[in-house]
């Protein structure tokens, strides 16, 4: 994983690119879309990317767009890759979404939004099984990320798992409390018992 080097009050500090705004994420999992975008800013890539899926919920597709067109611009070929996904599911080019956010995963096999962004694509596709394996590598690799659980369990529903289902939305409820999605998974977790 790439590594940004900062100084803090004169010594450095090792911060993974994927969490070096971590409030960005919160926000984004409480559905605090505007300020998502707000506090991402054009920093890193993980907090550009989450900014773009924040525009997306918001349905400001243009807006998100030239995220991810400036997401693009990154020197990082898995970034580079994951945008141009984004821009192409964006577009409801479903097949090209999958095809380039595949290449993402093999160009940055250790970015957890490369296959975040792959799940979400093959999951618009209705390929359950590529949605599925593509969402539990970014869960592994990022075990916080609320939303990699959220459409994991949806995907394990389709695939009629259900146990494996139950404890996604179990993970989503205890990383997001606040997500606008809560009530809705709280009643689908009651009917799964």
């Amino acid at each position: 994983m790439a590594l940004v080097v900062w100084s803090f009050h004169g010594a450095p500090a090792s911060v993974s690119a994927a969490e070096q705004k971590p409030e960005v994420q919160r926000l984004f999992q409480s559905g605090a879309y505007e300020q998502t975008v707000e506090a991402a800013g054009e920093g890193d890539p993980a907090s550009s990317y989450l900014a773009a899926q924040a525009l997306l919920k918001l349905e400001r597709t243009e807006q998100a767009v030239a995220v991810f067109t400036r997401l693009r611009g990154s020197d990082q070929p898995a970034w580079r890759l994951t945008a141009e996904s984004g821009q192409a599911l964006a577009a409801n080019d479903t097949g090209r979404a999958v095809e380039l956010a595949r290449r993402a995963t093999e160009a940055g096999a250790d970015n957890p939004f490369a296959f975040y962004q792959l799940g979400l694509a093959a999951s618009k596709a209705t390929d359950w099984g590529t949605a599925g394996a593509a969402l539990t590598k970014a869960i592994e690799l990022k075990p916080d990320l609320a939303y990699a659980h959220y459409y994991g369990a949806l995907v394990q529903q389709r695939l009629r798992q259900l146990p494996q289902a139950a404890q996604h939305f179990e993970a989503f409820l205890r990383l997001a409390p606040d997500a606008p999605e809560r009530q809705a998974v709280q009643a689908i977790m009651r009917s799964l018992k």
